[in-house]
């Protein structure tokens, strides 16, 4: 019984043979050795810390950095994205706390005063001209703007009819806040305040009541990134001045949607606002206006943490780069209330009083300061000043401010300590 038992057992196994070679073709085929090895390099959380410093429209850019997070998850499968909101002292002290770094840092100029422990970058294609040198640090890439605000004048069309060439010869508050961290007004003033204006000659001798024209924001392209003046209007022009008690208001936001000043300088945060008085009934009727130069120290940077044997992390890390870059990713910051800092339009409609601010921005002559720069606002102070006291015209004041702008920061302690550093080791040997 036993061998025809066993006769059995082969007889059944060999016609299982062509079964089983059947369903090799048919089934599905296991595809994890392949997804294994396309992802062999890493999977896992890129860490990214973030400290914004200056509100977008919508007062973050959290909704809007998310939903690039998302899109960025959906291409690589098994990687994740992971923000964290931090304060600044986090990023200034990356290197000396002895936590744990992150992957990518999110973060204002003024932040950073050199780019210690950061990986050095392409400068993308798709990054506007103007803002290529933001993020530069001796001739290197370290920090690429991904987002951006910017200034333009709100006026009250109650107490006067545009804004003025000039404010020393019309009787009508002017308010200013005082300068902030992540928002430098006195920059802003002087920027909007860099056009010239024309008057008759009649006008100029006697000094007689001025015309209150709107003045076009229009700036001439030049052939590098530095900004440049307004153009010279036809005939005698004059530059824009202040009023004689000019001084910064820490109460200027109040007295303008109060009604107590004629005009205001405004970020989009500050245009948000003003809409969502005038959705309530409240506040005072107000406009837009772009006079002067166009500038911006309202940027979101992105860098890269320079790790060791950490390659396929690094590259990761450079793909959400080009992902917050795309078009898609900056055709959306028009909900967040921010700008786009690439050559796509940041998703306004054009009835969307935001336009009017991205079109300013969008002018030839965009003037920003270099992202690892700690020392710029004092050396806008110090021209604001002479400003305020009328000891030079405002126009070549912005000229000289902006070109400074576009300067590569001095040597800092860093860069000192590291010579000092080179210095010890060929000493040593």
């Amino acid at each position: 019984m036993r061998k025809p038992r066993s006769a059995l057992c082969a007889l059944c196994l060999a016609l299982l043979v062509p079964l089983l070679i059947h369903a090799w073709h048919i089934l599905p085929i296991d595809n994890a050795p392949l997804v294994a090895e396309k992802y062999a390099g890493w999977s896992g959380v890129l860490r990214l810390w973030v400290f914004e410093g200056w509100q977008s429209g919508a007062g973050s850019l959290s909704a809007w950095l998310n939903k690039c997070i998302a899109r960025f998850e959906k291409r690589h499968p098994g990687v994740y994205v992971q923000p964290q909101t931090v304060e600044a002292g986090a990023l200034s002290n990356l290197n000396d706390t002895g936590i744990l770094p992150p992957d990518m840092l999110l973060f204002p100029p003024g932040v950073l005063d050199s780019p210690r422990g950061l990986l050095p970058l392409t400068a993308p294609d798709a990054l506007r001209t103007e803002l290529a040198h933001c993020g530069a640090w001796n001739g290197a890439t370290y920090a690429v703007p991904v987002a951006m605000g910017g200034y333009i004048w709100a006026w009250n069309t109650a107490l006067i009819d545009g804004i003025p060439g000039s404010w020393r010869e019309i009787d009508a508050a002017l308010a200013v806040p005082e300068a902030e961290p992540y928002r430098h007004w006195e920059a802003a003033l002087l920027a909007l305040c860099a056009g010239r204006y024309a008057k008759t000659p009649a006008e100029v001798e006697t000094q007689s009541d001025i015309e209150l024209p709107g003045m076009d924001l229009g700036l001439t392209a030049p052939e590098t990134p530095a900004p440049r003046s307004t153009p010279e209007v036809a005939g005698e022009t004059l530059p824009c001045r202040l009023p004689a008690d000019f001084s910064f208001d820490g109460d200027a936001w109040r007295r303008f949607i109060n009604g107590e000043a004629a005009a205001l300088p405004v970020t989009q945060r500050e245009v948000r606002r003003l809409q969502a008085l005038s959705d309530q009934g409240k506040g005072p009727d107000w406009r837009l206006s772009a006079t002067g130069a166009a500038f911006t120290d309202q940027l979101q940077c992105l860098s890269v943490v320079s790790k060791p044997d950490a390659d396929a992390q690094r590259q990761l890390c450079l793909e959400f780069l080009d992902c917050l870059l795309e078009d898609e990713s900056q055709g959306a910051l028009g909900q967040a209330g921010a700008f786009s800092v690439t050559g796509a339009l940041s998703g306004y409609p054009s009835t969307d009083p935001l336009a009017q601010m991205e079109a300013v921005l969008r002018g030839t002559g965009l003037a920003a300061p270099n992202c690892f720069d700690m020392a710029w606002p004092k050396s806008a102070e110090s021209i604001v000043r002479k400003f305020i006291d009328d000891a030079a015209e405002s126009s070549a004041l912005w000229q000289s401010f902006a070109d400074q702008l576009t300067k590569n920061p001095n040597i800092n302690s860093w860069q000192l300590s590291k010579r000092a550093e080179i210095g010890s080791t060929n000493a040593s040997i």
